[in-house]
């Protein structure tokens, strides 16, 4: 083992409330079966607009109440966290809102999957390539340098607005901009633009997630691994999550960011630190 044990953690997972594949028993099982000291729930939220992936707002208490209970059953044995995963779509609508910092949570990560066209229509742009690039090609007049600027725009508007504990995936955008173009990644302009959310999320004091959910099947992580030595300098705590939706996701490829990490001299959060976000 790399980092010790009090590093067995995963803050960012997805159950039946969304679009998970597995009950929250099953996810928090699984967990527990890999020795996790510390296991968080993040659904995603409600959203203001239709949505297959989010929950939706009727079902937030009964989510809160099945997150209690397994909290319960695991007490003594694992700290399980009620936590949520909000959507920033404008400045109407994201972490900061009322309606999310009146919800009794344990924590929450803001994250941005959406991104407004020029007409303003939010539009997914996580998921399926297929759908990115007809999107890219209908919706964004093929502009995809647009599409990437908005995505950050959208990222650093919500770390300004704040209201949230974990920047989550914050370059997930590549994920499908970097298959429209391999090279864009290289390009100056995008370098500037991940160098200034690093910047502000440090600066903002949030714990910036590195995002294991692609890595066994695209050897990709979120943040990009280029990026990691920036972060790191950035003096910004680190969470190593796998936003799994399947049980036997919540551990994937998290030892490999830990190993790598290890070697990059990390300041990794211990779970003694992630405690401390809501005390």
């Amino acid at each position: 083992m790399i980092l010790p044990v009090s590093n067995l953690y995963n803050l960012h997972s997805h159950t039946q409330f969304c679009d998970g594949r597995a009950s929250m028993q099953l996810m928090a099982e699984a967990a527990a079966a890999e020795g996790m000291e510390l296991y968080g729930f993040t659904p995603h939220s409600p959203i203001s607009v239709t949505s297959p992936c989010n929950m939706v707002p009727e079902a937030v208490p009964e989510y809160l109440d099945e997150a209690h209970r397994i909290a319960d059953f695991y007490q003594g044995r694992m700290k399980v966290l009620a936590g949520m995963e909000i959507d920033f779509l404008s400045p109407d609508w994201g972490p900061h809102i009322d309606y999310f910092q009146r919800l009794p949570l344990d924590y929450s990560i803001g994250s941005v999957h959406f991104v407004p066209t020029r007409d303003g229509i939010p539009i997914d742009c996580d998921g399926r390539f297929e759908r990115f690039a007809r999107n890219l090609k209908e919706a964004y007049r093929g502009d995809l340098r647009y599409v990437v600027e908005k995505y950050f725009e959208q990222v650093l508007t919500m770390i300004e607005r704040g209201g949230f504990d974990i920047l989550g995936h914050l370059d997930k955008i590549a994920a499908n901009a970097a298959q429209a173009d391999p090279e864009i990644e290289n390009a100056g302009w995008y370098s500037a633009l991940i160098d200034d959310v690093i910047g502000n999320a440090a600066s903002a004091g949030l714990i910036v997630e590195i995002n294991t959910k692609a890595y066994n099947n695209t050897k990709r992580f979120f943040p990009a691994l280029q990026w990691w030595t920036r972060l790191l300098q950035s003096g910004a705590p680190i969470v190593i999550n796998s936003d799994a939706h399947y049980p036997d996701k919540v551990n994937a490829g998290r030892h490999e960011a830990l190993r790598i990490l290890g070697q990059l001299k990390s300041k990794a959060v211990s779970t003694t630190e992630i405690l401390k976000i809501k005390n």
